[in-house]
């Protein structure tokens, strides 16, 4: 299918053709990490939003002049190419204290300064009550107003809800792209979600919205057809942006139907709420929107959250992902395991290195893990 062609393509790459055409509209690219930086006010503000991703790393040996080994691979590979001159597209980076190791990128990068425009930190905080909802409108604000410093402009409640509406349509598209998987046969592997996913968060959203309708329309067709697998499977944890990782797991006769990552559905699960004060609703929506383990006061509605996701699509199994070093998810993937065990839902927390090795030892465990679901009495 060739739509999945230019999906794959665009998922594997650093820059394109798409952010090239912006910037010769007048349009500048924002890179950002985490999903809970509002991409709205980027947009409002006549930027392109980008998400930050370490495809096509190289390795770490300039990452790791400025890093510990044991810091996470993705902020060591990341800044690696930053160092190397991959991110020299953008015109500024809006960073945020996800974790201790991007809090550090976050120096590290300042320090070091790779030719990137500005670097701003956005604070957000570790809970979702009410007086962490207050100050994360007071850091919004904060942002609103450097972005109309930065590029002479002024954000509007009128551009706001503009860029409110499509990124609520790009949301919609995806969470229709990704219902269809709870079918008998899925009709899109958890490999191709995830390459659609990585295509979309690095182009402008109209030009988004035009591939996803594009993806929907062959959907629609029944031109999309993955074929029937033995196992159905659940992904969470922290970053996953290996397309092989995910070919991994599907190579053995499973399918990924559903997830709760970063790159999946914590990023298009329910829209910014239309009315009254733009940036009060972009609080609520990306505060409280489906928590990753950063959040220390949501650990019970996470793994309510995958009881329930297992359940309306099926899955045989839960997957965690751990990346080396990765401490919020190190504890987060032992409670879960031993929630999940309560209920009857069988899980297996992978630890691995982004773009690192060890495959054949994954291979191993994966394939037993598998057999130990099918064999279930």
């Amino acid at each position: 299918m060739t739509i999945f062609n230019e999906i794959r393509q665009l998922a594997q790459s650093t820059a394109n053709d798409y952010l090239t055409r912006a910037r010769h509209r007048g349009h500048p690219t924002v890179g950002y990490f985490c999903s809970y930086v509002p991409e709205e006010m980027i947009h409002a503000a006549g930027a392109v939003p980008y998400r930050m991703r370490a495809v096509g790393s190289e390795g770490t040996s300039l990452g790791d002049t400025y890093f510990s080994s044991a810091n996470c691979s993705f902020v060591r590979r990341v800044l690696d190419k930053g160092l190397r001159g991959d991110f020299d597209f953008l015109d500024g980076i809006v960073f945020m204290n996800g974790c201790d190791h991007n809090r550090r990128l976050f120096d590290n990068w300042s320090y070091a300064h790779p030719d990137t425009g500005f670097n701003y930190m956005l604070f957000v905080p570790h809970g979702r009550s009410e007086a962490c909802l207050a100050q994360y409108g007071n850091e919004l604000a904060k942002l609103g107003r450097f972005l109309e410093e930065r590029f002479d402009t002024e954000l509007t409640a009128e551009k706001l809800w503009n860029s409110v509406a499509l990124y609520n349509r790009k949301r919609a598209l995806l969470q229709e792209i990704a219902d269809s998987r709870r079918a008998a046969v899925v009709p899109i592997s958890g490999t191709e979600f995830l390459s659609l996913m990585l295509a979309v968060s690095v182009v402008p959203v109209e030009d988004a919205i035009a591939l996803l309708e594009q993806v929907l329309a062959e959907l629609r067709a029944g031109r999309i057809h993955t074929g029937q697998a033995v196992l159905r499977l659940f992904v969470t944890g922290s970053c996953l942006e290996e397309l092989s990782h995910l070919e991994l797991l599907e190579s053995a006769g499973a399918v990924v139907v559903a997830d709760a990552i970063c790159l999946g559905a914590r990023y298009f699960e329910l829209p910014v709420p239309v009315g009254g004060d733009p940036l009060a609703a972009l609080g609520e929506r990306y505060l409280r929107n489906l928590s990753c383990p950063r959040m220390m006061d949501d650990v019970a509605g996470r793994i309510a959250h995958v009881r329930e996701r297992v359940s309306d699509f099926g899955a045989d199994a839960v997957i965690l992902e751990k990346l080396e070093f990765c401490s919020m998810m190190s504890g987060e993937s032992y409670i879960s395991s031993h929630e999940l065990r309560k209920f009857d839902i069988p899980s297996i927390t992978l630890t691995r290195e982004l773009y690192g090795g060890g495959v054949g030892q994954l291979k191993t465990r994966i394939q037993a893990f598998y057999e130990k679901v099918i064999n279930r009495s």
